[in-house]
């Protein structure tokens, strides 16, 4: 049987003072007790209400009265008001007492006096419907009170139902919107610091926020019947920043452009270019961006930069590899230490290239390249004050232009213009490769001619079977792979004859040491050459003035 004292809160700290009457051998007694909290303390008015509800007519005023002032003063106290003889047969009562906020009901019971009667289920019901309880009557809760009928206990027969408050509108964010540098620990317990993964490249399109709208909430009910409204549910707005747009529903926020998204002071931005204001190293890790990338400070060796952009770079660049689908601009250019790397989708520029690899689909422009490895699609241009390419290699498709090639110490230097350097390394590549099949074709040929002897003189084991089955299916991809280099080396060797514009010029010097090579022409500068032009004339190579 539950409590109300233990589960209504208003009633547990305050209530007002009860009184009761309870038979004796001797006679009734009015038993009065003191008030808890703040509750009032019981009148004498109530008592002869009682009293006269219980139509007993034999009391003593004085005697109530007494009562009533001494609980005042302590928590309890019994006074005889009537003997035996004049009582009367009093029939039990309920009190039913309503919560402050109106969601518990309680009934107490005042048992019969002198032989009265007990109330029947129905006259309790009526009664608490009477005092307007109309919700929430626990009819099972009610019967065990009627059949435990402790005096004075508190029974609660209704609960009203609290509504519940709507939700307020959520944002759902389908990006980390909150990110942590934090280093991952490889399997060996290393830490990588150079895979930081700060950068969220999004497309255009993609749904980046998702609003969860609010819900009204579920309304509630009272034990007197009074419906009780809930609160509805705040909306939000959808935090939309630079280069995004809300859906027709307005329920998601979408990019309306590839870029880095990033979310900061309460808005969602999308970003074409992904700025670094310092050096890129193991405080911002290597970068993988679908849009431009300007960095402000070095690029320090080991880490990376892949761009779906432009890359552009005010500081240096050390043993760093830096791939875009754009332009590579260098500020302060590459000290590669024989580990930096560019590649380009379309020109690079860098103040100067040493001990680098450079490659670029268009044009390479630089003030001096130096022990390094270039290749370009169209013209690579040394200008400017030194204007110098000493050491390495320096393919271009169309032109090599420079102040000064080489250097007075016969520094070897290649120069190869005239013939894509693609298409020339492809077919090297295939050359090498062609050569490498060949030589596994015969080693095959080899093993099967001597298993087939062993399968002639019945000495094929089933090991031996098995090897001769795979020799078979080897040499099968072998000769297909045989077929396919030779017949991808005869589409390109007819480029590599066709006549090219290729041109190097030089209005320095050209000095001895210097191997240039246009079309498939080769010369060995052996003497220093002064402003000139050097150009394919059918199957050799000549000097004119620089032009």
């Amino acid at each position: 049987m539950q409590n109300f004292e233990g589960l209504s809160p208003n009633l547990q700290q305050d209530y007002d003072g009860f009184f009761d009457f309870e038979m004796k051998e001797d006679g009734l007694y009015l038993v009065v007790y003191a008030p808890h909290g703040k509750g009032k303390f019981v009148t004498v008015e109530d008592v002869v209400k009682r009293l006269n509800q219980r139509n007993y007519k034999q009391y003593n005023l004085e005697t109530i009265k007494q009562a009533v002032n001494a609980v005042k003063s302590q928590e309890k106290i019994e006074v005889l008001l009537s003997s035996h003889e004049d009582v009367e047969p009093v029939n039990e009562q309920v009190l039913v007492e309503i919560s402050k906020d109106k969601m518990f009901a309680v009934i107490s019971f005042i048992p019969p006096q002198n032989n009265g009667v007990l109330l029947s289920y129905d006259d309790v019901l009526r009664q608490i419907e009477a005092k307007g309880v109309v919700f929430g009557i626990e009819k099972e809760e009610l019967q065990k009170a009627l059949d435990e009928r402790r005096p004075n206990f508190k029974y609660i027969i209704a609960q009203g139902i609290k509504p519940i408050n709507g939700e307020n509108a959520k944002l759902e964010f389908h990006f980390r919107a909150h990110k942590e540098i934090k280093p991952k620990i490889l399997e060996d317990g290393s830490v990588d610091f150079y895979n930081l993964d700060l950068i969220e490249n999004v497309s255009k399109g993609q749904i980046l926020v998702t609003l969860i709208p609010p819900t009204e909430g579920v309304p509630g009910k009272n034990v007197l019947g009074t419906d009780l409204f809930p609160i509805k549910g705040k909306n939000a707005k959808l935090p939309r920043g630079k280069n995004t747009e809300i859906s027709e529903d307005g329920t998601k926020l979408i990019a309306s452009i590839d870029g880095q998204v990033v979310y900061s002071n309460n808005v969602v931005n999308v970003y074409e270019t992904y700025e670094v204001p310092n050096n890129v190293d193991n405080e911002v890790g290597n970068i993988d961006f679908v849009g431009n990338v300007i960095v402000k400070g070095n690029v320090v060796t080991g880490f990376s930069i892949v761009a779906g952009g432009n890359v552009e770079v005010y500081g240096v660049v050390e043993g760093a590899r830096i791939e875009a689908q754009g332009d590579i601009i260098l500020h302060r250019g590459i000290q590669g230490m024989s580990k930096g790397y560019l590649s380009s989708m379309g020109n690079i520029v860098a103040k100067y290239i040493e001990n680098s690899t450079v490659e670029a689909a268009g044009d390479i422009s630089s003030e001096a390249i130096m022990h390094s490895q270039i290749k370009s699609g169209g013209t690579v241009k040394v200008e400017g004050k030194k204007g110098l390419i000493v050491g390495g290699v320096v393919r271009a498709r169309k032109q090599v232009d420079a102040k000064v090639i080489g250097s007075h110490m016969a520094t070897v230097t290649e120069i190869e213009v005239g013939i894509d350097p693609a298409l020339v390394e492809r077919y090297r590549y295939l050359k090498d490769e062609l050569a490498k099949t060949k030589k596994e074709i015969i080693k095959t040929d080899q093993v099967i001619e001597l298993l087939n002897k062993m399968k002639e003189a019945n000495k094929l084991t089933d090991e031996k079977r098995d090897m001769l089955q795979k020799s078979i299916r080897t040499k099968i991809f072998l000769n297909s792979r045989l077929k396919s280099i030779t017949g991808e080396i005869a589409e390109i060797e007819p480029q590599l004859e066709e006549k090219e514009d290729g041109k190097v010029r030089a209005y320095g010097i050209i000095h001895p040491g210097v191997k240039v090579t246009i079309g498939t022409a080769c010369m060995y500068i052996r003497e220093e050459l002064k402003y000139c032009t050097l150009y394919k004339d059918r199957a050799d190579i000549r000097t004119s003035s620089y032009a």
